[in-house]
């Protein structure tokens, strides 16, 4: 079932977002006077088309990954006679780079629009709250604390974590970065927070911060197993659903960060753990949920455990096989982002400029490489967070969408032949000059750029069958 719903919602996107890209094109060359073949949503072969009233050609294409706008152009056929003025190439430089352009451009505009609508809508959000802090992390040694709360990153105001981590990403590869902050005790000050240690990749769990040291707080931790993973070294020892970790070693857990981070440096050691487990009424078991423990007498029990091990970007890492139970945050730290009519506007522009702004950094940091090549992601990454989005809420699969809508605008502007941003070059490089790059110079340097445009889609398939599989 996620299989097809994954495909369903990721054709829904690819439709949206390649539609307007592609109408984008559509609409300025017709008001720039050139005659538009045919619209074609996906490549390859037609398997519907209709002849509009306007003598275009509007096609649904076999491979649905892309789009495309076909123009009247005497190097891809004979012009008929009386419609030379129709013709893309006989148009000036200016109407050409504003031809080129739109189809970018309408992705962004497209970005706005969605964050609109789900700010309309209103969309759940989490204050950024920090937990997890381990000492002598770098933001130990920043000075932040576990429920601190940021308030900006480097002068950037944030919300919410979405609006952190957007902000955040941007200073990956930089020395470090000035985050603003709300103490538990209600003072604000500003730490300066190293980032030397900070990398991401695609199987670190979902926790970007872990080199940092900590973990955006999106739910209480409790001390209490929640379940016990087969065949683990916890299973194996004895350790059951419902048992409250209360020491290991010597150490005595206050939090479940004091447990985690204590196991994780020691792999394949030996540990002992001491824990109590509650005893429930006969025939009441841990699974059937709903169970207030403090109601339920508890017994001591120890434990001795050797720890397996893990393979992780930072080296080898302690594992005991056991998740933890989770309890809702309080109120007012999760909150709904909904703003009325006039005020989304506001809002919705400053969140497309944000997003534009962390996806042109990101992009100059993948080929900077401070961010990992392995985290350019392709269609199965792109379908299971479409169809994962979808599943929680349509105002997610929106945000998604506009995301994504970004993403491809401003990926279609990178000056690379084949791209919308190699034609901006040429026809740059032609108002500059006054002259047109000649056609055998420009059909050398379009193969050119579709060898490297298949290099990358190559290695973001290549890298979501390694991390994200099928």
């Amino acid at each position: 079932m996620d299989f097809f719903r994954n495909c369903i919602f990721f054709l829904i996107a690819i439709v949206v977002l390649v539609g307007f890209h592609e109408f984008g094109h559509f609409i300025v060359a017709r008001l720039c006077g050139v005659k538009v073949l045919r619209f074609s949503l996906g490549f390859g072969k037609v398997i519907f088309s209709h002849k509009g009233r306007d003598g275009c050609e509007y096609a649904l294409s076999l491979i649905p990954l892309g789009g495309y706008v076909k123009m009247l152009d005497r190097r891809e056929g004979v012009v008929p006679e009386g419609e030379e003025t129709h013709e893309f190439t006989a148009q000036n430089v200016w109407k050409r780079l504003a031809i080129v352009a739109a189809g970018p451009l309408f992705n962004i505009i497209l970005a706005f629009f969605l964050y609109y609508a789900m700010f309309i809508i209103g969309v759940a959000a989490v204050k950024p709250y920090v937990t997890g802090i381990t000492s002598e992390s770098p933001v130990w040694q920043a000075g932040l604390r576990n429920d601190d709360l940021i308030l900006k990153v480097d002068g950037k105001s944030v919300i919410d974590w979405e609006d952190a981590i957007y902000e955040l990403i941007q200073h990956i590869g930089d020395d470090s970065v000035t985050l603003t902050v709300r103490s538990t005790g209600g003072s604000v000050s500003e730490k300066r927070l190293d980032l030397g240690s900070w990398s991401i990749h695609r199987d670190q769990g979902g926790n970007i911060f872990q080199p940092l040291g900590f973990s955006p707080k999106f739910y209480n931790l409790t001390r209490r197993i929640a379940s016990v993973l087969k065949d683990s070294p916890a299973e194996k020892a004895g350790l059951q659903e419902g048992d409250e970790v209360e020491v290991i070693d010597d150490l005595r857990v206050e939090t479940w960060f004091d447990f985690s981070s204590y196991v994780a440096a020691r792999p394949g050691k030996n540990v002992t753990v001491e824990v109590l487990r509650p005893v429930l009424p006969e025939g009441k078991k841990i699974k059937d949920g709903g169970i207030d423990f403090s109601e339920y007498p508890a017994e001591k029990k120890k434990f001795e455990i050797t720890l397996g091990r893990i393979e992780t970007p930072e080296g080898n890492k302690g594992q005991i096989g056991v998740q933890v139970q989770v309890e809702p945050l309080e109120d007012g730290t999760r909150f709904i982002r909904k703003y009325g009519f006039g005020e989304a506007v506001f809002k919705s522009v400053d969140k497309m400029v944000s997003v534009c702004r962390m996806t042109v950094v990101t992009i100059g940091k993948l080929f900077s490489g401070s961010i990992p090549m392995e985290n350019i992601s392709g269609p199965i990454a792109i379908a299971k967070s479409a169809g994962f989005t979808a599943s929680i809420g349509i105002e997610y699969f929106i945000g998604f969408m506009a995301l994504i809508s970004i993403n491809l605008g401003i990926m279609n502007l990178l000056p690379l032949p084949v791209l919308d941003g190699g034609h901006i070059m040429f026809y740059t490089v032609e108002a500059v000059t006054g002259r047109q790059l000649p056609d055998k110079v420009m059909q050398g340097l379009m193969y050119f750029g579709i060898f490297v445009l298949l290099l990358i889609m190559t290695l973001a398939v290549y890298n979501d069958i390694v991390f994200d599989g099928f």
